[in-house]
């Protein structure tokens, strides 16, 4: 017994594989590089992934006391290019479950801060990469 895809579906589908395609900005198989080796505040930034359409989804660790002790309330994406890209409020408390976009195939850097005192408490470089589409 075989299953039929709507046309509409099949049609919509290949027209945004195509647009991302020609506009440069898929990427298949994003990978994630974070040297936070000697940090304090980050452990680890990684992503699951499949595909990135210009940003890359990841997953951010804290350590344990990061939020507690040293005060972590925000972290700031900041693009190669030196713009910000994204942010993200943590809680108290909250080591993982923290979600932020990286740019695609690029360099950025995480900066930590307690918004509190408006202190930067900690920053880690990032590598984005993955098999860019043209």
């Amino acid at each position: 017994m075989s299953r039929r895809i709507p046309r509409r579906q099949v049609l919509a589908s290949v027209a945004l594989v195509v647009a991302l395609g020609f506009g440069g900005c898929l990427t298949v198989g994003p990978t994630v590089t974070a040297d936070t080796g000697n940090s304090a505040v980050f452990e680890q930034v990684s992503t699951d992934e499949p595909w990135a359409s210009g940003r890359v989804k990841t997953s951010v660790t804290l350590t344990p006391s990061a939020t507690t002790e040293q005060g972590v309330s925000k972290l700031v994406v900041i693009s190669g290019s030196g713009s910000s890209f994204d942010t993200t409020t943590v809680e108290t408390g909250q080591s993982s479950g923290i979600s932020l976009y990286l740019p695609a195939n690029g360099n950025a850097t995480i900066t930590a801060v307690n918004t509190v005192n408006g202190t930067v408490v900690d920053t880690t470089t990032v590598t984005t990469g993955g098999n860019e589409l043209v």
